[in-house]
């Protein structure tokens, strides 16, 4: 059975000890774009028309980072903390490499920063490039450079 954003059923993972909620529809082939929100933004706070728009042609996953919603753990206290539970999430996962949406209305521009260490662009990812491509909305970066 093939699902929408209302009817997915909310999943679990766990990674770097903490229980990650997800849900999953959309195709079942190509590049993963995981939604990833702002600062206690959870997977029930995306707009169905959209995910449900962009799951048309490829699959989609929807999750509440650490300490938010359904998800175990404490809030993180740093941007690049928050990356680095994203990139946890999506290698618990076994994916090796996804698209990444970035809503960060409250961020004030700092999911930029999620955002890099998702890519493997923050100086403590190793070299891990998880973010294949990345779309942020409602971001205003004016100090950013070079995000891509």
């Amino acid at each position: 059975m093939s699902h929408a954003h209302a009817t997915a059923p909310t999943q679990f993972v766990e990674a770097k000890g903490i229980r990650f909620a997800f849900r999953r529809f959309g195709t079942k082939r190509g590049v993963h774009l995981v939604f990833m929100q702002h600062f206690r933004g959870g997977l029930d706070h995306w707009d169905p028309a959209i995910t449900d728009g962009l799951a048309g042609n490829r699959p989609v996953i929807l999750f509440d980072n650490a300490g938010v919603a359904g998800s175990s753990g404490e809030t993180p206290e740093t941007i690049d903390a928050m990356g680095d539970y994203a990139v946890a999430f999506v290698h618990a996962l076994g994916l090796a490499q996804v698209d990444s949406r970035v809503l960060d209305w409250r961020l004030r521009g700092t999911g930029v920063h999620a955002s890099r260490t998702s890519a493997g662009q923050a100086p403590h990812a190793a070299g891990h490039r998880t973010a294949r491509r990345r779309a942020l909305a409602g971001c205003q970066c004016p100090k950013v450079r070079n995000i891509n």
